[in-house]
């Protein structure tokens, strides 16, 4: 929560503070409302140009379909305070805009809980109660939403000066007036002193936005009592204030009070001059005005033009050309781009929801079209958005067709109108039929699919006579259905009317669906059906004399034949075959072979039933149906497979001779189905592909493709030696290589840590392959390798460079990957610190901490953690989250650097942020060591003490024990006991009757180590639970390490296990231990020893 709040805090404050750096705003328009430079503006488009806020493909995700729904209606919260804001940061990254039903779910989540949210977001949100990001609400609605969000930062905490300040700034931009500035300022006294000119200033800046001169006169008496000068700014919010109020005389007034006072007015102030002489009807002398002053900032015309717009409530002709001339004076960066600006957008909006849909047409006509020179960009982003708020808003279908002509015929944005269709099907279904109608009339051709929201509306709606209608409706747009509507659309939803085949052909006819169309979809429908109607398919098969492609139709037919079998209604189903075969498309094609190919495919029953084949066989021989040789081949190979009756097999070899055809010839996708064919390289194992390129060598054929395909299947399975080998060999033969060949060079450089060759390869792939698309963990993987390199800044760049350009897929998939990358940032951030550098006086953790207690209770570490702060990077880009694998480097990176202290400290704050043990086994067998005095261990911390590691040993068991529980910990404690081969200890903890054990993990840790090959530690841990009944059993860890060996078949180790059993007196090896040793044995061929065969009874 605090990352992503981060990120869209960082996102709008940066923006405020690049423009704090331009003229000054005029009142009443906020500075992050205005675009950035124009080299920002550029990069700002490039980078956002993949965020499109529309397609063809989609409108609308969930977030924007759940906005509908009103406040009362919302189902009860599920999503955690993490999930809403970063719904929220995603739309405001998007659209540049919050949407008012996140702030509503964050405030409700608030209300709940007060967890999760910090103060900066808090006083973000509350920052964003204006009309520029919030255009859709009403003035008091804003205001509702602030006074929520304030009561709930009053419950966080005592609000500073910037709050105040804040709620001040959201009054003046709603227009809103101050009832009571006296409690007010008494508030603000109480925690923050007397009010300053800067805090007079803002009030006055309030009153003069509400027009509220009355209240300003009296700001000014105070502020004379108070010595406050007046600024150029209190200046300006007096003449914002008879602006607002139409008063001509009162703002000339102002303008001279400064002149007298030695201020000149600026181009702010002759800004708000503008507004009070549109206010006052003075259109000549605005537009006079404007010709004139020539120095207005694009934050000045903006306020302005809003002001123009806000003078009345329809435009007038003199307004309009005020309007037009205000938009050409904006700098050409400010309307550059793909979208309207976004702070005309965001006014845009706020004019919709006002009723005002007329105006928005005449300012966005105003605007210019957007450019299309830089290449393959989208040609349907401009105004999408707007027109979503069109439909938001309630506008009359009718103007909202005329403004998507408008962008159409002005060229600003060509698919206006398939947009409004695509909203329309999605928001309206009612009215989507009267858009197609006008996207028709346009001239645009109408296709199927445009159809399919519309057809399931109709189905819902009225049913099956609804549907029909609208294929008519179809039918009068001359649009024709293709195959996939009727199949995936029609059918499905005609079950009724499918219930007499005949009259739903007739029906389906009726309505503008051509027979030879829909025959072959509903004879499919009607074979999948659970009752399946094999009547009725032949009776539509002699109405229709329609030629038919019956490759569609193997899979339902191999489906019905399932049924046929246990049925046993083969006559039938031979007699459906045979109508097939005589409408079928391709003539020479093998349809009866293809068929009885699929109905033996693999895991089916039919493949080893050879009765049930054989009658399928005498049924279609007895309608003279023929297949191809090679699909007879195939069966009678099948048939000798499955069944050793010979009679049998010779009865259905003479059928298949007497149905072969050699004009006939299978179908290639067919032609496979029985491994009858040599395979692709692409289907072959790695073995396969051995032997295919011995074979290609010894007979002198061209190995190219087999030998890029056994390139990239070693590098991934991990044999870089015959990897080298084989690319050694495609440099030799000149083997040209594709982008795939290159990406697994490039991956067998970074296995075999080799940067130089490693970067030309992946300079060389970018170069020949530009498009090409490298895979995340390889890109990962090679930014590990830039690290281990001393590369660390050039590691970050390229993981940046890639999540801009792509999106990033991150979790499970690649978190081996960034446990290496994070492990060599460990790694580098050891090499550059010195040991002796590191701090050893940190203050010891309180023993008598609270178990929840913050790390308030336990050291923090004393500098930066280089692997910290790239776990953060890579979770800030999507690469990962907080897992407990990966936050084990961070730990590492002081164990790396000496520094023990820290690193316990790190643990600790780990735990209780992430309710993770990161390192915890590796961390325990060090402390247990460190604490029983290893001179060897003490040596690499320097100022450890035994002292000291065993009160950090106390530290850690009691963090593990407050995130696992007191079972669990005592587990991984016997572990680490065992692995620092402190046995005394360990049978000391086994035989405390009050000593508790979670068995289950115990044993899953023990199959950990005996994967690791950790078999000291396994050793050790079934002499000390030797006897004690209450724990894991001795002989099942030696049974469990036996059975790794024999997984790895490691005989050496095996018996190496067994010698070290039998020099324990006390032990008696069971014989399923000896059983298994020498099954292993033999199955290598060895020789067993003659005391093994003794004890295990062999002769």
């Amino acid at each position: 929560m605090q990352r992503a709040g981060a990120r869209l805090l960082q996102s709008v404050w940066l923006c405020r503070q690049r423009l704090a750096a331009q003229p000054p705003a005029i009142l009443g328009l906020p500075r992050y409302a205005m675009p950035p430079p124009a080299a920002a503006a550029a990069a700002t488009a490039t980078a956002n140009a993949p965020l499109r806020p529309l397609s063809t493909s989609g409108i609308y995700n969930a977030s924007d379909r759940r906005s509908r729904r009103h406040a009362a209606e919302r189902p009860p919260l599920t999503s955690s305070i993490e999930d809403v804001w970063t719904q929220l940061e995603t739309h405001y990254q998007q659209y540049s805009l919050l949407n008012y039903e996140h702030c509503q779910r964050v405030l409700e989540h608030l209300q709940r809980s007060a967890q999760g949210v910090g103060m900066e977001q808090l006083h973000f949100l509350l920052g964003s109660c204006v009309p520029e990001l919030l255009p859709a609400q009403s003035a008091q609605e804003r205001l509702q939403l602030f006074q929520g969000l304030w009561a709930q930062l009053l419950q966080l905490g005592q609000p500073t000066l910037a709050h105040y300040h804040t709620r001040l700034q959201v009054l003046r931009q709603n227009r809103l007036p101050l009832p009571d500035h006296r409690s007010l300022l008494a508030e603000i006294a109480v925690y923050h002193g007397a009010p300053d000119a800067a805090l007079y200033s803002a009030l006055l800046d309030v009153a003069g936005s509400a027009g509220n001169m009355r209240l300003a006169t009296e700001l000014l008496a105070e502020m004379r009592e108070r010595s406050f000068a007046l600024t150029d700014r209190n200046f300006q919010a007096l003449l914002l204030g008879h602006a607002r109020n139409g008063d001509l005389a009162g703002a000339e007034s102002v303008l001279a009070s400064m002149r007298a006072a030695g201020i000149q007015p600026g181009s702010a102030s002759q800004a708000l001059w503008f507004e009070a002489l549109v206010q006052s009807g003075q259109v000549a002398r605005a537009k006079e005005l404007l010709q004139t002053e020539a120095d207005f900032s694009a934050a000045q015309l903006l306020q302005m033009l809003r002001g123009v717009l806000a003078s009345s409530r329809d435009v007038s002709p003199e307004q309009l050309l005020l309007v037009q001339q205000l938009v050409k004076e904006l700098p050409r960066e400010f309307l550059a781009g793909l979208d309207l600006p976004p702070a005309i957008r965001s006014l845009c909006i706020q004019l919709l929801h006002q009723g005002r849909s007329q105006v928005v047409s005449q300012l966005v006509a105003a605007l210019p079209a957007p450019s299309q020179s830089q290449g393959n960009q989208n040609e349907d982003e401009y105004g999408a958005l707007l027109l979503q708020e069109f439909f938001r808003a309630h506008v009359p279908l009718a103007q909202t067709l005329q403004f998507a002509a408008e962008l159409v015929q002005r060229g600003q944005n060509p698919r206006a109108r398939h947009l409004v269709v695509e909203l329309a099907l999605r928001r309206l279904p009612s009215s989507a039929l009267h858009c197609l109608e006008a996207l028709s009339a346009a001239g645009e051709e109408l296709r199927p699919h445009y159809f399919w929201p519309l057809i399931l509306h109709q189905q819902r709606r009225e049913g099956e006579s609804g549907l029909l209608r609208l294929l008519a409706e179809m039918q009068r747009l001359r649009v024709e259905c293709d195959e996939e509507t009727v199949r995936q659309y029609l059918l499905p939803h005609l079950g009724q009317s499918l219930t007499q085949p005949a009259e739903a052909m007739r029906a389906l006819e009726a309505a503008g669906v051509r027979p030879s169309l829909a025959l072959c979809p509903v004879v499919s429908h009607l074979l999948l059906q659970q009752h399946q109607q094999l009547d009725a398919v032949l009776d539509l098969l002699k109405r229709y004399p329609t030629r038919l492609d019956l490759a569609t139709l193997l899979q339902p037919l191999a489906s019905l034949a399932v049924n046929v079998r246990a049925t046993k209604r083969f006559p039938l189903f031979a007699q459906v075959v045979q109508a097939l075969q005589q409408k079928a498309l391709q003539r020479t094609e093998d349809f009866v072979g293809s068929l009885l190919l699929q109905m033996t495919g693999p895991q089916t029953r039919l493949r080893q039933d050879v009765v049930s084949l054989r009658r399928f066989l005498h049924e279609l021989a007895r309608l003279e149906l023929q297949l191809s040789p090679a699909a007879a081949e195939a069966l009678l190979s099948l048939a000798r497979q499955a069944t050793q009756d010979t009679d049998l097999v010779q009865d259905l070899a003479k059928t298949l001779a007497k149905m072969r055809n050699a004009q006939l010839a299978l179908p290639p996708d067919a032609a496979s189905l029985h491994g009858g064919f040599i395979k692709h390289p692409r289907d072959m194992s790695l073995d396969e592909l051995e032997c295919h390129l011995v074979e290609l060598e010894s007979k002198q054929l061209n190995p190219r493709g087999v030998l890029r395909r056994l390139l990239q299947l070693s590098v991934r399975s991990g044999r870089l030696e015959r990897a080298q080998q084989l690319l050694a060999k495609c440099q030799a033969l000149k083997v040209q290589t594709s982008a795939g060949m290159m990406a697994s060079i490039l991956d067998l450089h970074i296995k075999l840590r080799d940067l130089p060759r490693a970067q030309e390869s992946l300079e060389r792939l970018s170069s020949n392959y530009p498009a090409f698309q490298l895979d995340e963990h390889k890109v990962i993987d090679y930014a590990a390798l830039l690290v281990h390199g001393q590369q660390l800044e050039a590691a970050q760049q390229l993981l940046k460079r890639r999540a801009e350009q792509h999106k990033v897929v991150g979790g499970d998939y690649v978190i081996k990957n960034v446990w290496q990358l994070l492990t060599n940032v460990a790694q580098l951030a050891a090499s550059q610190t010195p040991k002796d550098a590191a701090p050893d006086a940190a203050p010891d953790a309180a023993p008598d901490a609270a178990p929840d207690a913050p790390p308030e209770g336990s050291k923090q570490p004393p500098s930066k953690n280089l692997t910290h702060e790239m776990l953060d990077f890579l979770r800030g880009l999507g690469y990962c989250q907080s897992h407990n694998a990966l936050l084990g480097p961070v730990v590492r990176e002081w164990l790396l650097r000496g520094d023990l202290d820290a690193a316990v400290a790190e643990f600790q704050r780990l735990a209780h942020k992430h309710k993770h043990t990161p390192l915890q086994f590796e961390l325990l067998s060090l402390l247990v060591r460190l604490g029983n005095g290893d001179e060897q261990e003490l040596a690499r911390f320097p100022g450890t003490t035994a002292e000291s590691a065993q009160q950090h040993l106390a530290a850690v068991t009691a963090t593990v024990s407050r995130v696992h529980g007191a079972a669990n910990m005592n587990s991984a404690l016997l572990l680490a006991l065992a692995e620092s081969g402190k046995e005394t200890q360990l049978r000391r903890l086994i035989i405390n009757p009050e000593f508790r054990l979670n068995h289950e993990l115990l044993v899953k840790n023990c199959e950990h180590l005996g994967q690791e090959g950790a078999v000291r530690t396994l050793l050790r841990l079934a002499r000390g639970v030797r006897g004690v009944q209450r724990t894991i059993d001795e002989q099942k860890i030696y049974d469990l390490l036996l059975a790794q060996f024999c997984r790895r078949n490691d005989c050496e180790a095996a018996l190496d296990l067994f010698e070290r059993l039998e020099a324990d007196d006390e032990l008696k090896v069971s014989q399923e231990f000896l059983r298994n040793l020498v099954q292993l044995l033999q199955v290598n061929r060895l020789e067993i020893p003659s005391g093994i065969a003794l004890r295990a009874q062999i002769r």
